[in-house]
């Protein structure tokens, strides 16, 4: 019995496979980012572009393995445990949180305002931890675990700068339908980029909050690679430009140590 190829090489009942794969992993990704109420499969469908039956079929496949569960036995769907658990590992091989977390709440209490680690995640950038400063006005809509296409985020700017070239074209082109779904221009994208560069670090209004500003420094690895970002966000009358200058050495000497801690930690094991 033979297949028709569609790829040099490749039969079309791999390619079918490798197409379920990419879609299952986008509606993981998506809810990952989601509440714990769960999301709505029309949302779902909606989301990752596929129809509500392709949808209603990985989410069952996953559902019965335990990668997705139902919120409170509704019709709302979020990660499950079995997702917590196989993700143990990996979070023990990748500890910037943990190395993370003393440096985010000093800078939350000397500047009073929200801070966050992001990471990279395929074409996301991922809300990793956070804390919250003693100022009456805090980011708390924006909950840990949160995902935006790279470059929606101040901090996602940073971190795609930080990319190759050839990395950067192809995360722009993947992620440019979703961008469009946050009411994220091209040319914010890529002037982030390109000030990022300039700079070494990045501030701008929110895409996502209206009266909200986030300033962001890259945590660089020994080889000057992005693996995190460390964010201020804040009202934007309080990241006006005398205290971006003020703050931003906080900034960069938080990154530093992180990035330090990682190579230690590295060297040490």
């Amino acid at each position: 019995m033979g297949y028709q190829e569609t790829i040099p090489g490749v039969v079309r009942g791999e390619v079918t496979g490798t197409q379920c794969i990419r879609r299952s992993f986008a509606i993981l990704r998506l809810l990952a980012g989601g509440g714990h109420e769960g999301e709505k499969l029309v949302d779902i469908a909606g989301s990752v572009k596929l129809s509500h039956p392709t949808t209603h079929r990985i989410l069952k496949a996953l559902e019965q393995e335990g990668i997705v569960e139902r919120a409170g036995g509704s019709q709302r769907y979020r990660l499950g445990a079995e997702a917590a658990w196989l993700g143990v590992g990996p979070f023990n091989r990748c500890p910037i949180t943990r190395l993370s977390a003393i440096v985010l709440e000093d800078l939350a209490q000397a500047t009073g305002d929200s801070i966050f680690l992001s990471v990279p995640s395929h074409n996301d950038a991922v809300y990793a931890d956070r804390r919250l400063g003693s100022w009456p006005v805090q980011a708390r809509g924006v909950h840990v675990g949160a995902r935006r296409p790279m470059g929606v985020s101040v901090g996602g700017r940073v971190m795609l700068a930080h990319l190759g070239e050839a990395r950067i074209k192809t995360v722009l082109a993947e992620n440019a339908d979703r961008f469009a779904d946050w009411n994220c221009p091209m040319d914010v994208v890529l002037r982030g980029i390109e000030d990022t560069r300039a700079q070494g670090y990045l501030v701008d209004d929110s895409l996502t909050r209206q009266g909200r500003r986030a300033m962001a420094v890259p945590v660089r690895d020994v080889g000057g690679r992005a693996i995190g970002a460390i964010s201020i966000i804040a009202p934007t009358a309080r990241l006006g430009s005398d205290r971006v200058a003020r703050l931003l050495p906080l900034l960069r000497e938080g990154a530093r140590r992180v990035g330090t801690a990682l190579f230690e930690q590295r060297m040490a094991s």
